[in-house]
């Protein structure tokens, strides 16, 4: 078997622009030397949608269909789809195989061998099946695939990856006793810029803070807009500038840009970024902010207690006590002094993507050594 290198498999698009585990990657390893891992992609290189368009696949989709005649055929092609990529990996072969989605280990599962070493990272705030059940709540069977799918990944996986040790207890109730819990410490890139443009105009009369993210509960959107509104009754000097996909708002003091490709530009900009997660995983969006020096107000829950006290330009409040958020909003906020470094000197310590690599590779080396 392979066992110099760890099969990162990951079977959709790596994208810089997505979260989760697809802009995780495209951050962190998709540059770096293939020195002791290799993805999927490296191996098949054509996304999904080509790959099933390919004359040999759909020769052998048909005789696969045609084998399992009186099954549905929807769920047919659906399984066949991971059988021909796990098979043109040669997966098989690979001591190590990483997964970052408890739904593809589910997918592929059937075809991994006992001896294979299973890593596995979740990248959720919340339970996968949980998150999923608050977006769509009412597709029951794909909820219970999902819920499936994460206790299988976490009764077979034999190594747990977190980023640090507060993100550990949002999976407690899917840690078993064999579980091995390993930590490797996230990082980003700086200055990618998909639109050339380094900075946005916003009202120098204001104090411009920012929200990027899903506008769902998870992110704690209602408590950012719900606390600005409440402290712009009291102070008229802030405005809030927000980034990412969802129904536009249109009101005094709010700036809906929308989904961009460019949240660097929009850091570059404004005078603080606000965090009110009411459960932290370790948000890129963080990193992203930190290497920009751009202050910022965040709740320190789970994953993100590991910014306490690193920063004077990080402000914490408890998301459990809103009033905390209020009273920053309403206190001594000012206009973004640039000169002030301190949180690009913490991402330049320990969060860049060059920082996660060596700590992935120590990760490798140790595997290596203690699984054989």
């Amino acid at each position: 078997m392979i066992s110099d290198k760890v099969l990162i498999l990951f079977p959709y698009e790596i994208n810089i622009n997505n979260g989760g585990p697809s802009g995780f990657l495209a951050h962190n390893l998709i540059d770096k030397p293939r020195d002791c891992f290799i993805l999927s992609q490296d191996i098949i290189k054509m996304p999904p949608e080509k790959i099933t368009k390919k004359i040999d696949y759909l020769i052998k989709r048909i005789l696969f269909l045609w084998k399992n005649r009186g099954k549905d055929k929807g769920k047919l092609k659906e399984e066949f789809f991971y059988k021909y990529y796990f098979e043109k990996l040669e997966a098989k072969n690979y001591r190590y195989i990483f997964f970052h989605e408890t739904i593809h280990f589910e997918r592929f599962r059937k075809y991994i061998s006992e001896n294979q070493v299973i890593i596995l990272q979740s990248h959720s705030p919340e339970i996968p099946s949980v998150e999923y059940r608050n977006w769509a709540p009412l597709n029951t069977e794909e909820i219970s695939f999902r819920e499936k799918a994460e206790k299988e990944a976490f009764k077979r996986a034999d190594i747990i990856v977190f980023p640090n040790e507060g993100c550990v207890s949002i999976y407690e109730t899917l840690i078993t006793d064999r579980s091995k819990i390993k930590y490797i410490l996230s990082g980003a890139k700086k200055d990618y810029n998909n639109d050339r443009k380094n900075n946005y105009e916003l009202p120098e009369d204001k104090i411009n803070l920012m929200y990027i993210g899903r506008r769902n509960k998870i992110k704690g959107f209602d408590i950012v807009l719900e606390t600005f509104r409440k402290a712009r009754e009291k102070r008229k000097d802030i405005n809030l500038v927000i980034i990412g996909n969802g129904e536009k708002i249109s009101e005094e003091g709010i700036t809906d840009i929308g989904f961009s490709k460019n949240p660097i530009g929009w850091y570059n900009s404004a005078d603080y970024l606000i965090n009110a997660n009411r459960q932290s995983y370790f948000d890129l969006s963080v990193i992203e902010a930190l290497t920009t020096g751009i202050p910022i107000i965040m709740s320190d829950n789970f994953g993100h207690s590991y910014y306490k006290g690193k920063s004077s330009l990080i402000k914490t409040f408890d998301v459990d006590s809103p009033d905390e958020l209020y009273e920053i909003l309403t206190g001594n906020l000012e206009k973004r002094d640039y000169r002030k470094t301190e949180n690009m000197e913490l991402y330049e310590k320990n969060l860049t993507d060059g920082c996660y690599y060596e700590r992935f590779k120590k990760f490798v080396r140790e595997i290596r050594d203690t699984e054989g």
